[in-house]
């Protein structure tokens, strides 16, 4: 059920010659009638995604229309199939409170993550899912993305980050709880938007699109319809692969959607 926000505070940040619009304005319609590009509504298993995960005791299955995916560390489901032009993504999240016996984590919510427009450059075709990663965060350095941590660190942090190829993953903003809140969290504190609740789902809704006359943005991210991160991207990342992404959490996934925008 999505969650409303009336009047929601507006703030607007420049950064590198990009807007950035954070804090949550309420979004009107969106979407498209068309036949998807793609879709898992999970009930065939999980032909259509490679799983990388750091633990052996990571699960992730696909039935009865919920994708369920346990993890103790890292892991990184990439959907097989490349999406270019302009497209939208939408999926349902719940968190689902877990407890890891033996490590700090009770109860711990974290980490809805996720890669889009994803091009690994040492792959000819530069698809991701033909090259091997550990599902440690670190490799995946070399494939340039746009990456969104939403309630991660435990549930402090919500960040957009346009990963170069480097190992500096650049920021271009993020919200952060005083205790977790960097330079680089230019959006300000947590929100009501920007923070998980247990057991309540999440709606997401990235939006890949061209620069136009009245709207600069080539990406945006919403969650239960309040927008997230806008961002103008003055050499954007157009097309490639999807993944989501988490750590130490428990996740179910439905409803998984792509566009033509």
């Amino acid at each position: 059920m999505a969650r409303q926000y009336a009047k929601a505070q507006r703030a607007v940040w420049t950064v590198a010659g990009a807007v950035t619009i954070g804090a949550l304005v309420v979004a009107c319609g969106g979407g498209s009638t068309d036949a998807p590009l793609a879709s898992d509504g999970f009930t065939q298993g999980l032909a259509q995604w490679k799983i990388e995960q750091q633990s052996t005791a990571g699960t992730v299955t696909a039935t009865g229309g919920v994708l369920d995916i346990v993890q103790p560390s890292g892991a990184t489901l990439w959907f097989r199939q490349k999406f270019t032009g302009d497209y939208e993504i939408t999926f349902s999240a719940t968190p689902v409170p877990v407890t890891f016996a033996g490590t700090q984590f009770v109860d711990r919510i974290s980490d809805l993550n996720m890669f889009w427009n994803a091009v690994d450059p040492r792959i000819a075709s530069g698809d991701p899912t033909q090259n091997t990663f550990d599902g440690a965060l670190n490799s995946y350095n070399p494939v340039t993305l746009y990456y969104v941590g939403y309630g991660a660190n435990g549930n402090t942090t919500t960040r957009l980050r346009r990963n170069d190829g480097t190992a500096s993953r650049p920021q271009i903003t993020g919200y952060a709880t005083p205790a977790s809140a960097t330079a680089d969290d230019r959006a300000g504190a947590m929100t009501a938007a920007t923070t998980l609740v247990a057991n309540q789902p999440t709606r997401v809704r990235i939006v890949s699109r061209a620069a136009t006359a009245t709207d600069p943005a080539t990406l945006k991210w919403y969650a239960n319809d309040a927008l997230v991160f806008s961002y103008a991207d003055p050499s954007p990342y157009s097309e490639g692969w999807f993944a989501l992404r988490t750590t130490t959490s428990h996740w179910q996934i439905r409803d998984f959607k792509v566009n033509r925008m």
